[in-house]
């Protein structure tokens, strides 16, 4: 049966650009520029969107990467053509409001992650992740008296290994129309580049709503078989009242996530753990930990405070805080580097901590140990370019020149797209010359796109003018990036070269030399 036609609304697709302009089209890799280029020339990209049936849609290239999931290994990850980010993540914001009362009730503190919480600027989930929830209720969970064993598990490859016609299948169960969650499917079919019937683009917010709604099911059979359990993303708790509880639950949840979505669960992270070995080998919260460190050291600082007040000196407790805060990030990252084994979850969020304070305290450790830390590069190129010191910012580029020219790292696509986009942000970290040679000596899938990009943000001109001839030669997210770089061009002779680009029959493309257009003449 043919699908019928599926249309966007205005409002959705409003919303969508916020929320990439605000959040970000991933969480994984760099954000495009071309959202900054469609709100450019955004009545234009709307009137283009109002005529898109994704019944029929065909979508563009994506980037496709490998990227680095724990020291040892990768997982892969694709950041989708940016028109195609915008229609996704619009098409599952009219449908969130259905997904989110699927959900098991956010106050039952099971289905934790990723709550619902959907505003005009763009925002989509809560401020916090969910994950002090999920925390607390653990806890919880754990103290009670009847608790002796807790089930640890931990579904493998989750996000790319989900069925689509599951998704599909919840969806309808949420009421979205069969119409709709067909379309749904054949989405998430197409943005697979081999066309597998398994698997969620890995980064947008809109996967993270999708990949939800199918685990309800799962929630909802733990419940119907008498479980106690609380969940994060696809890490699954259940605390039982004996070992013999346990051992069934651990079996039972491996079934049906065997016989209704195909997936199992990861032999390495999934477990029965006793009561006590649950309570310490398991309920380490970052927030927590931090602030119990923060504490005691705001109580030595009061102490030595009263010292000096006693001897006639000043006491700010401003500053006092200030300290405490500070020196608890770089006790904390202390506990991140110690280990062989890197613990994921606290890297970034020291690494998120410290680029929100801008604090250089855990710069040069951070430096020192940047392999050991590739498997958050996300979060640690963020930081660098939020607290490097501006007064010798070779500090950061001489280890960035380091991954990307000498390290056992520099061929690997992710590490190069995430150095060069450092480059393209703060371009005290390398010289010009340097930075467009690394950058096409990168990957093929970024190599032109990476040069016009920092060809533009160094004004590297002689480099965009030897591309106006053959600019077209190129993967479609080089073509875009080197019109991009167009900017930098005298204005008559960028003018002259855009007109027909402008009228080019694919329409992103011709959507980038507009915007370029608009905003050299301040029009946008």
């Amino acid at each position: 049966m043919a699908l019928q036609p599926e249309h966007l609304s205005d409002s959705a697709m409003n919303w969508a650009i916020e929320h990439v302009l605000r959040y970000g089209d991933t969480d994984v890799f760099p954000i495009a520029f071309e959202f900054r280029a469609f709100r450019a020339v955004w009545p234009i990209v709307l009137d283009w969107a109002r005529k898109i049936d994704l019944a029929t849609h065909e979508l563009g290239p994506a980037i496709r990467m490998m990227v680095p999931k724990h020291t040892t290994g990768y997982r892969s990850a694709a950041q989708l053509d940016p028109i195609d980010r915008l229609l996704f993540g619009a098409f599952v914001y009219e449908m969130s409001g259905a997904i989110e009362q699927f959900r098991i009730p956010e106050d039952q503190k099971i289905a934790c992650a990723y709550r619902l919480d959907v505003n005009a600027q763009g925002q989509f989930f809560r401020k916090d992740t969910g994950w002090g929830d999920f925390h607390t209720r653990s806890k919880a969970l754990a103290r009670d008296r009847s608790c002796q064993f807790v089930v640890i598990a931990d579904v493998s490859d989750f996000y790319n290994q989900i069925s689509h016609h599951r998704i599909q299948n919840a969806l309808s169960s949420a009421r979205i129309t069969e119409n709709r969650a067909k379309v749904a499917e054949r989405l998430l079919a197409n943005f697979n580049a081999l066309h597998h019937s398994r698997g969620v683009p890995v980064g947008p917010a809109a996967s993270i709503l999708l990949a939800e709604c199918a685990l309800a099911d799962v929630d909802n059979f733990l419940l119907r078989r008498g479980f106690r359990h609380t969940r994060y993303v696809d890490d699954f708790r259940i605390f039982c009242a004996s070992q013999e509880e346990a051992v069934r639950a651990l079996h039972d949840l491996s079934e049906y996530l065997f016989t209704a979505h195909r997936l199992s669960l990861q032999a390495g992270k999934s477990n029965v753990l006793t009561k006590r070995d649950f309570m310490t080998r398991e309920l380490a919260d970052p927030e927590e930990l931090e602030r119990e460190k923060k504490e005691k050291k705001i109580d030595e600082l009061i102490d030595i405070a009263k010292v000096s007040e006693y001897n006639g000196g000043d006491v700010d407790i401003d500053e006092m805080e200030e300290k405490a805060l500070r020196s608890t990030i770089g006790e904390l990252i202390d506990q991140v580097l110690e280990p062989d084994f890197l613990p994921i979850g606290l890297a970034r969020y020291v690494l998120r901590r410290a680029g929100v304070l801008r604090t250089r305290t855990i710069l040069r450790k951070t430096i020192a140990n940047a392999e050991k830390l590739l498997p958050v590069l996300r979060d640690l190129v963020v930081y660098w370019c939020k607290a490097f010191d501006k007064k010798r910012p070779e500090q950061v580029g001489d280890v960035l020149r380091y991954l990307i020219q000498e390290s056992t790292h520099r061929s690997i696509p992710y590490v190069q797209y995430w150095v060069l986009s450092a480059f393209e942000s703060e371009p005290a970290f390398c010289k010009p010359a340097v930075a467009i040679e690394a950058a096409e000596r990168s990957d093929p899938q970024i190599r032109d796109r990476m040069a016009a990009i920092i060809a533009r943000r160094y004004g590297i001109v002689d480099w965009v003018r030897s591309k106006k001839e053959t600019w077209s030669n190129t993967s479609s997210w080089g073509q875009r990036a080197i019109i991009w770089s167009s900017a930098v061009l005298p204005r008559d002779e960028r003018a002259h070269w855009l007109r027909p680009i402008c009228n080019y029959p694919v329409f992103t493309t011709s959507a980038i030399a507009r915007a370029v257009s608009a905003m050299a003449d301040g029009t946008s």
